[in-house]
């Protein structure tokens, strides 16, 4: 069961998107902190039983960073941030982040 969540992860980690990096910079280390934080109050859990599957530098193509929502206009400019998956009781929760050090969970 872990190797196929492993192999699933991997596999969406690589098909989902226009990724900048494998490497992760401290700057990332705060942005997944507060996606953590976020997803253990949204499901009234214990942050400490949140696991951090995948992070990727990402460039988005404008500022909805990924998650855009209908009737909302964005500014149509590279915005540079993250793909954070958190996992959770066999689930996988996807945050999204961008500069100045927005994080938003993204529901796809």
């Amino acid at each position: 069961m872990i190797g196929i969540i492993g192999l699933l992860l991997v596999g969406y980690a690589f098909f989902s998107g226009s990724l900048s990096s494998d490497s992760i910079s401290g700057s990332a280390e705060p942005l997944m902190k507060r996606a953590k934080e976020d997803l253990a109050n949204c499901k009234g859990i214990d942050k400490e039983k949140i696991a951090v599957a995948v992070v990727r530098a990402v460039n988005w193509p404008d500022t909805s960073l990924g998650c855009t929502e209908p009737g909302m206009v964005y500014a149509r400019v590279i915005t540079r941030g993250y793909r954070i998956l958190l996992s959770y009781d066999g689930k996988i929760y996807e945050y999204h982040s961008g500069q100045g050090g927005r994080v938003i969970y993204c529901q796809q």
